[in-house]
């Protein structure tokens, strides 16, 4: 009887050890391979263009919508990562967007995209590699998530005198004083004259934005200035349209 009872025992001892190992290597081991990511109150499935939201979106989307500044746009900027398509990334941009017209208007937002990298790496990240920023966008000066804008008139260099591009520029003048921060300015133009004349003329509006910067408090060691003169074209060259957005200057921040 004592040998029946000691065998029972062993089997039972066996049996619970073949139960415990499979519990284990279906609720452990399963994802060594395939890692549970968390995610932020904003995310994507990887390849999709759908938002993803938990519960602690609304309170960030307040929090954006706090920092809402008169004349300005809240630019919405999807990611698309390694293997998708800028395609894919304006279509986030578009759904994300949908989830502020309940406080803000359609004029009120802008859309844009970059590239960021491994899709799954940053689902984790709190809004999965969406930019929200608010922008000025008026017919002199268009901020974009990672530089900004400033649009001439033709042939112009020789004053700063608009009063959206004054504003501005003192505004950021302050900011880069406060964060310590440089910039590159690179001037552009249209295709009108010819092609050294056109390098002068895109130096020649980087500069002006530099000295206008300096004289409201900047250190000039903070600027650094360049031409790519017609070489770099946004627009069709061949419409004044065209031509009017090629004439710029573009200040890029360090």
């Amino acid at each position: 009887m004592k040998k029946i009872l000691a065998l029972f025992t062993v089997l039972l001892f066996l049996l619970l050890v073949y139960l415990s190992w499979n519990w284990y290597k279906e609720t452990v081991l399963c994802c060594d391979d395939q890692k549970v990511v968390s995610r932020g109150v904003l995310s994507y499935d990887c390849n999709t263009d759908i938002p993803i939201t938990t519960e602690g979106w609304p309170q960030k989307k307040e929090e954006i919508l706090t920092s809402i500044a008169e004349g300005r746009k809240l630019l919405v900027v999807a990611p698309y990562f390694d293997g998708e398509t800028k395609e894919l990334a304006l279509a986030r941009a578009g759904k994300v967007k949908e989830l502020f017209l309940d406080k803000l208007t359609v004029e009120q937002i802008e859309i844009g995209t970059y590239a960021a990298g491994n899709c799954q790496e940053s689902q984790s990240d709190v809004f999965h590699k969406s930019l929200f920023k608010w922008v000025v966008r008026n017919e002199n000066v268009v901020e974009q998530h990672d530089r900004v804008l400033i649009y001439f008139e033709y042939n112009k260099t020789k004053e700063i005198d608009s009063e959206n591009l004054t504003n501005y520029l003192a505004k950021l003048a302050d900011d880069l004083k406060l964060s310590g921060k440089s910039i590159n300015i690179v001037g552009h133009t249209d295709k009108d004259g010819d092609t050294q004349y056109n390098y002068n003329l895109g130096l020649e509006r980087a500069e002006q934005i530099k000295k206008y910067l300096v004289n409201k408090g900047l250190e000039p060691g903070k600027i650094t200035t360049d031409s790519k003169g017609e070489t770099q074209p946004i627009a069709d060259g061949s419409t004044e349209e065209g031509k009017q957005l090629n004439r710029r200057a573009e200040i890029e921040f360090n």
